[in-house]
């Protein structure tokens, strides 16, 4: 308790001076193989959204960020809710959208997508079943739901270059929607946890990486609640290497966090909204997440982060995510989250993979 109560102030003593920090990784300029890693928060689609897409193409709504996603070498995404055709298009409380927009999310250069939140269900198990053949039509790696009646291990192994990258995806809830059939991983129930831990016991000899992508925490709050703590603490203890969080729909912060074994981790508690409709500016300040991971003798080490501000410009006419100048209003929700000696403004991302 003492430890969590420790972290709990850290994150909020640190929001103070992050705006002059930056983080800097032990081992950021070690040699070796390296890849760089883009992730993004939630891609949640309320009708003005879905109206834009369906006449100018989903890209439309993100172009900005583009450049920025094809220069990673993977791309990740919360797909926040289901892609069920043939059902109608809607949006909150119950969201639906076309499968056009996982194609647009590829052409983008996303190369998965967590399908575990607390949205999953709101087409019941037929959007589950309907989104996973969606994305599996168009080639969209995904990960945290299952097709009814599968066994399938909701993990998903992703090859490139000469890396293996583990991912696992879970949700806290599914919105009182009760899942009968066993199609979505959950973060705490205590049978899919001890499978999340299990797993990824298993699996830290056998890839290079892990990294867990929970939809969790308390809307429209700006820090982590104690459950989000011990979970991220338990899964990087177990051997995971990253953990990016999503459901907030606000920046919660950028922890470092050191494991017991010695290896240098990182917690992202709340990537925020990537694009949505949601009106005031927390909900609207958003980052594009890019870290680094270098392959050596000794392990994978992560080499270094950096982060892109962006702003979902939503109360005019235009309605498309924008890149953050240094001097801009919505960079104060930006830098209570993370260091702002880390951001950059250009779509020059990478001079040295090997010291991101």
């Amino acid at each position: 308790m003492r430890s969590l109560l420790l972290t709990l102030c850290l994150l909020i003593a640190c929001k103070a001076s992050y705006a002059t920090q930056t983080l800097v990784f032990p081992h950021s300029c070690t040699t070796g193989s390296s890849i760089v890693i883009a992730a993004v928060g939630d891609v949640i689609l309320h009708p003005p959204l879905q109206q834009k897409g369906a006449q100018k193409g989903f890209e439309s709504l993100w172009k900005e960020a583009i450049p920025y996603i094809k220069s990673a070498d993977i791309a990740y995404a919360n797909l926040e809710g289901p892609m069920a055709p043939g059902l109608n298009y809607t949006g909150f409380p119950l969201f639906n959208y076309p499968p056009s927009l996982g194609s647009a999310l590829k052409e983008s250069g996303f190369d998965i997508l967590s399908t575990a939140n607390n949205h999953a269900l709101d087409r019941v198990s037929i959007g589950v079943d309907e989104t996973i053949a969606s994305l599996d039509k168009i080639n969209m790696a995904h990960v945290g739901t299952r097709k009814l009646g599968s066994q399938q291990e909701m993990f998903y192994i992703m090859p490139y270059k000469d890396f293996k990258i583990a991912w696992i995806s879970c949700t806290e809830h599914t919105n009182g929607i009760t899942n009968g059939d066993n199609q979505i991983l959950y973060c705490y129930k205590k049978n899919d946890k001890q499978w999340i831990l299990n797993k990824i016991h298993e699996l830290k000899n056998q890839v290079d990486a892990i990294i867990v992508a929970p939809h969790w925490g308390e809307q429209y709050q700006f820090t982590p609640n104690k459950n989000q703590i011990h979970f991220a603490h338990e899964v990087l203890n177990a051997g995971a290497t990253v953990v990016i969080g999503s459901h907030p729909h606000v920046l919660q912060p950028l922890e470092k966090y050191l494991t017991p074994d010695g290896r240098s981790t990182f917690i992202m508690y709340s990537l925020g909204n990537f694009v949505s409709y949601q009106g005031t500016p927390k909900n609207r300040s958003t980052i594009i997440l890019l870290f680094g991971l270098t392959k050596t003798s000794q392990g994978t080490l992560i080499n270094g982060i950096r982060f892109v501000p962006m702003y979902m410009e939503n109360r005019s006419d235009t309605i498309s995510l924008k890149r953050l100048n240094k001097n801009d209003l919505a960079m104060h929700y930006i830098s209570n989250a993370l260091p702002m000696g880390n951001a950059i403004y250009t779509t020059d991302i990478v001079t040295n993979p090997e010291c991101f």
